[in-house]
């Protein structure tokens, strides 16, 4: 019997899952970008083979399938290559991750979310995060921006808070 035929439809389990109870073991690469987070700095994973820089990093280049053993320090400011904004989220109608983000205190009500891809400079892959301090409609492709970190980073995931627009620079006569 084919594949297909044993199940044609997607299992789901219905029900509350705490997500505080899982434990995920970040690979050893982590260990790197974490402590460069706690310093407020972006690295990112260079392949010796095609020269391609990841940012998030990796061990495997995507390009030429080489293992990565390098690693290279890439600018907080980049490029956004794409962005979705959410429709304005509602107390009690969005879950991220299991969480209320309304009742979380991440958004206010009514708030847009706004994710960009964002191309560092010095690296060749793109970055998923938050953009903040922008309004929905003054983000574009092309928009440059930089890293916002936690005032007092602690090594953690969650120190690289999101970006947000670069203002230009006032050239004076």
């Amino acid at each position: 019997m084919a594949k297909e035929e044993k199940r044609k439809e997607t299992l789901a389990v219905e029900g509350d899952w705490p997500i505080g109870s899982y434990v995920y073991k970040a690979p050893p690469l982590y260990k790197e970008l974490l402590a460069c987070y706690k310093e407020k700095k972006l690295i990112g994973s260079l392949c010796t083979g095609c020269g391609m820089v990841y940012v998030p990093l990796r061990n495997i280049c995507g390009r030429c399938w080489r293992k990565i053993d390098t690693r290279v320090g890439v600018s907080d400011i980049g490029t956004v290559t794409g962005f979705t904004i959410s429709p304005e989220i509602r107390k009690g109608e969005v879950k991220v991750m299991g969480i209320d983000p309304v009742e979380a205190g991440w958004l206010e009500e009514g708030e847009r979310l706004i994710m960009v891809y964002v191309k560092f400079d010095g690296a060749n892959s793109n970055y998923t995060t938050i953009l903040m301090n922008a309004k929905p409609e003054e983000v574009h492709i092309g928009m440059r921006v930089r890293a916002v970190w936690k005032d007092e980073p602690e090594g953690k995931l969650s120190d690289l808070q999101g970006v947000e627009p670069v203002k230009q620079l006032q050239h004076t006569t």
